[in-house]
């Protein structure tokens, strides 16, 4: 048993009650993410082969993969090339590093304003 589920269950034993509730985990990934907004560049090319490139946000970004938004459809499936620039705030961009990536779209959730939520798995990546 872990530290938490232990002191949960000596926190019920203590008021004389039982926990019969399960611990629920909500995250799910194993590896740690950065939440800060990371400016990235998706290029890739559609089902019908007609390619596209876009500039945007990452939502996160961790060692197996991003989460972003795209102003455009993606595809779970859909294979994407980034780059991921690290710039720290008032730094200036072209001394950060950066990271290129193949990588594979896990999911694609589209949005009430049209534009697209996904995440994708790194396939490769090195840096620059």
């Amino acid at each position: 048993m872990d530290h938490k589920q232990t002191m949960d269950s000596a926190n019920w034993r203590a008021i004389g009650m039982k926990n019969t509730e399960p611990e629920v985990d909500l995250e799910r990934r194993k590896k740690p993410r950065i939440s800060d907004p990371i400016p990235i560049i998706v290029r890739g090319s559609d089902g019908r082969g007609k390619t596209y490139r876009f500039k945007t946000i990452a939502r996160n970004i961790g060692s197996g993969g991003v989460c972003a938004s795209a102003p455009r459809i993606m595809e779970a499936g859909e294979k994407i090339l980034l780059h991921v620039r690290f710039a720290l705030a008032g730094s200036e961009p072209s001394n950060s590093p950066a990271i290129a990536a193949r990588a594979v779209v896990l999911r694609a959730e589209k949005q009430p304003d049209g534009s697209c939520e996904f995440a994708a798995s790194f396939l490769l990546h090195r840096f620059l």
